[in-house]
């Protein structure tokens, strides 16, 4: 074994490693990380011995003073440190171990010692030895990329330590307990996944963005960058993990763990679009106020009252009143009044004469009202005129009829209170004069005589001279009705009686200036009243008369 041993350290570049007595050879050699195959284990360069036997031979071996450090230092040189702890405490305190197949199919727990088989043709990344012991030189060192390629399985110790996210698989052959990395698997974290909610405003168009992002295992992830645009524009941290911006573009997002390695992201870049520009307001109807007044005007003490109605008027907004202004003016144009109605739109302008007035309404909203498309604002103005008249004077008229009269009538050349019943055709013609008032009553004076036109000698005859006091009512449509009292036959004593006056008049023609009625009239004369059907006069006719 010893001549073996020599040629290999002489040749230096043979490609083999025959066991680890050919370590120092391995080692002085170059690494390229190729493969060396290993085909012995033991000799004056294991990392221990005697060979393990059991977990307590491995408690034993790390009981040795210098063990723990020459672990720590292995480990610190293959360039994971941060497993020390670990690996120290499995081997120092292993109690017991569990049987296992071959060493590439075991996947304990971390912690537990599993007794396996390393197969031919199985490789380790690194292989711990003592390559300068045969000169006393304890000092610990390395082999890379080592395969088994041996005739048949070796006997090891497996045990796993999981560190940042990563599995480290550890065989120690029981003939050399060289400590060996058979491999190292990475625990794939979910991928961070980003979302980008888009806002537009629906006013302005202005955008806001923003980035938010999720993982089961968010906290192995120290910062996702942003870019907006090929441009750096923040980052998203712990513990919000959010990101807000303005610009639109294409966003950009770089994870990297505690560490600074990258870490995967779902989807990387995610397009944010311009907001489109609000649309444009259709233009408001503008609608303008409406203007409607009427004029009426009365007699009142000391002139006339003129009354005005704008309730037609409106803004045309529910709810929004107008507001209306009245200027008042004569027929030669002067102003007489000037008034702003109330809510109620109505309102009452005092003048002295008569006349014909006009008024000018001016509607006007007070403040501009928005109600979906239309926009209801502005000024509207109307007129509307009255006329009010001259009072009437005293109206002249004169009637013409004829009928028939029914009196008793005392016996001539008798000395006791003895009577007859005549009836005598009449023919009467009054004249007369008559005030009109603006209740549309009359009172008139009126004069006449009826004349008898009885032929028979054996009847009397006598025409009489009477005077009547008229209350008349007129209507809208112009007929008239009216009572009142009558002195008849007033130029003989024993004949002459107070009588009631009843008439209607229905209009047959109207001028500017005059009126033809047909007047039907009857009287029930005082005298004898007791006896209504011998005590009566009827008669009809025509009146003309004169006046407004």
């Amino acid at each position: 074994m010893s001549r073996v041993i020599h040629r290999t350290w002489a040749i230096g570049a043979a490609a083999v490693v025959v066991g680890l007595a050919m370590a120092s050879v391995a080692a002085a050699q170059t690494s390229t990380g190729a493969v060396r195959n290993a085909t012995h284990l033991g000799g004056p360069t294991a990392f221990y011995a005697p060979p393990l036997r059991n977990v307590a031979s491995v408690k034993q071996m790390m009981a040795k003073k210098g063990m723990a450090n020459d672990v720590r230092t292995v480990l610190r040189d293959n360039g994971i440190p941060e497993t020390g702890d670990a690996v120290v405490a499995t081997l120092s305190g292993a109690t017991s171990s569990v049987k296992g197949g071959f060493c590439d199919e075991a996947t304990p727990a971390d912690g537990v010692i599993v007794e396996c088989e390393f197969r031919p043709g199985s490789t380790l990344l690194w292989m711990a030895y003592r390559p300068n012991a045969p000169k006393r030189d304890r000092t610990p060192g390395r082999i890379e990329n080592v395969k088994w390629a041996g005739a048949k399985p070796f006997k090891a110790f497996l045990f796993r330590v999981t560190n940042d996210y990563k599995i480290y698989t550890f065989v120690m052959p029981l003939v050399c307990a060289n400590l060996s990395l058979m491999s190292v698997t990475e625990i794939p974290g979910e991928p961070v996944a980003v979302s980008v909610d888009r806002v537009c405003d629906p006013k302005t168009g202005n955008l806001r963005a923003t980035a938010k992002a999720s993982s089961k295992d968010l906290e192995r992830v120290q910062r996702i960058t942003v870019a907006i645009n090929g441009q750096r524009a923040g980052e998203m941290t712990a513990s919000s993990w959010s990101f807000t911006s303005t610009t639109a573009g294409e966003y950009t997002f770089d994870a990297t763990d505690a560490k600074g390695r990258p870490y995967a992201v779902a989807q990387r870049s995610i397009r944010v679009e311009v907001c489109p520009l609000p649309p444009k307001p259709a233009p408001k109807t503008v609608v303008a106020p409406t203007c409607g007044v009427m004029l009426t005007a009365a007699r009142v003490k000391g002139g006339y009252e003129i009354s005005v109605d704008a309730t037609k008027s409106s803004t045309g907004a529910s709810g929004v009143a107008p507001s209306v202004a009245i200027e008042l003016r004569d027929d030669k144009g002067a102003s007489v009044g000037q008034k702003t109605l109330d809510g109620s739109l109505t309102g009452k302008i005092i003048v002295k004469r008569h006349g014909a007035y006009r008024a000018m309404a001016t509607v006007t909203t007070p403040q501009a009202v928005e109600v979906g498309n239309f926009r209801y604002e502005g000024t509207a103005t109307c007129d509307a005129s009255v006329t009010i008249e001259k009072p009437a004077g005293p109206a002249f008229f004169i009637d013409v009829l004829g009928g028939k009269e029914r009196r008793e009538r005392p016996v001539e050349g008798t000395t006791t209170d003895q009577s007859f019943a005549q009836c005598s055709p009449l023919a009467g013609v009054k004249f007369g004069v008559g005030k009109r008032f603006q209740n549309d009553w009359e009172l008139a004076g009126v004069g006449g005589v009826a004349i008898s036109l009885v032929t028979d000698d054996h009847k009397v005859k006598e025409s009489a001279l009477f005077f009547d006091l008229e209350l008349n009512k007129h209507m809208s449509n112009g007929v008239f009705i009216g009572t009142g009292l009558s002195a008849w036959d007033v130029t003989r004593s024993d004949t002459w009686t107070p009588a009631w006056l009843l008439h209607f008049g229905i209009p047959l023609a109207k001028g500017e200036k005059h009126t033809l009625y047909f007047l039907g009239e009857g009287r029930l004369f005082f005298d004898h009243i007791d006896n209504i059907q011998n005590n009566y006069l009827v008669w009809a006719g025509f009146r003309m008369r004169f006046g407004k």
